[in-house]
């Protein structure tokens, strides 16, 4: 939300919709601002947030997130007064990264394992768990 030419103000909020037993690991979100920011102020439930002028974006950090919880960010934007008219900002969208383990988000599970090596014979040790990481890939979110 725009607060006049030098001011904006900035609401996320982030809610994870798996089991309350689960969590997320390395959470970071990406919150674009327009390339002629001059600073950033910040306030967020959970984890930490500082605005990165290399990336012209509020880097937003979760170390863990756990399921069926939401946190939110508000950030207030100040920008560099000119007098020169400005081209107007493209409004990028925000970028998420994060990792889920031991779940599956297609569903899948996994009954059982069989791995047969008849060379090997007896000599061959099983190890009997499985381990399973969800990414998020490219999670994009248009503003």
């Amino acid at each position: 939300k725009e607060l006049g030419r030098t001011r904006l103000e900035v609401n996320v909020s982030i809610r994870s919709l798996f089991g309350a037993k689960m969590f997320a690991l390395s959470t970071v979100m990406l919150v674009p601002v327009p390339e002629y920011t001059a600073k950033c102020t910040i306030l967020v439930t959970s984890g930490k947030a500082k605005y990165d002028a290399t990336k012209k974006a509020i880097v937003w950090k979760i170390k863990r997130f756990s399921g069926s919880t939401e946190h939110s960010l508000r950030a207030e934007v100040t920008m560099v007064s000119t007098t020169k008219e400005r081209k107007p900002w493209s409004r990028p969208p925000i970028s998420m990264n994060f990792q889920v383990p031991m779940f599956s988000a297609s569903g899948l599970r996994v009954a059982y394992l069989k791995i047969l090596e008849r060379r090997l014979g007896s000599q061959y040790q099983v190890e009997k768990w499985v381990r399973k990481l969800c990414k998020s890939g490219d999670f994009l979110v248009r503003i």
